[in-house]
């Protein structure tokens, strides 16, 4: 691959990454990241009934200090609530109010239906390719750094 297309396909996955900050005006305090855990419970709620707070933390690939951080947040502005698991406190359960539903419903199902509309140009086949073009190339790159970094601390 030339270095140009390399150049390339990194500079159009930063910019993609830029889509998430084009959402619609959310309410104050509600951040990108904040939707991302609220759409978690959604998803995890609607398939195994209780959500778990490692589960979310496993779906979005982030530590549990940083998802416990973001649904304190929730908490406090009433989108979920918490719950301890009465027979191992360690566990904490995690549902969505009814505040947290609407802002489920008009944040993601209805902000993604918006863009089914709007991007229905690209199709279906289109998105799909895209997706698995940007998953392979950043599981290249991730293997490309797991070998790298063996090579550095002298592993085999």
């Amino acid at each position: 691959m030339k270095i140009e297309s390399v150049k390339l396909l990194l500079d159009v996955c930063a910019e993609a990454g830029h889509m998430e900050n084009m959402l619609p005006a959310l309410p104050k305090g509600i951040t990108p990241r904040c939707i991302r855990v609220i759409e978690q419970v959604a998803l995890l709620s609607q398939r195994d009934g209780r959500v778990r707070v490692s589960s979310i933390s496993e779906m979005l690939d982030v530590t549990r200090p940083g998802i416990t951080a973001v649904l304190q947040e929730l908490n406090a502005a009433g989108y979920v609530d918490k719950a301890k698991d009465e027979a191992d406190s360690r566990v904490v359960y995690v549902s969505l109010t009814d505040r947290g539903w609407a802002l489920y419903r008009s944040a993601v199902e209805e902000y993604h239906a918006h863009l089914a509309e709007v991007l229905s140009e690209i199709g279906d086949e289109g998105a799909q390719t895209l997706a698995a073009l940007v998953r392979r190339s950043m599981a290249l790159v991730a293997q490309d750094t797991k070998n790298r970094n063996a090579d550095a601390s002298g592993e085999e």
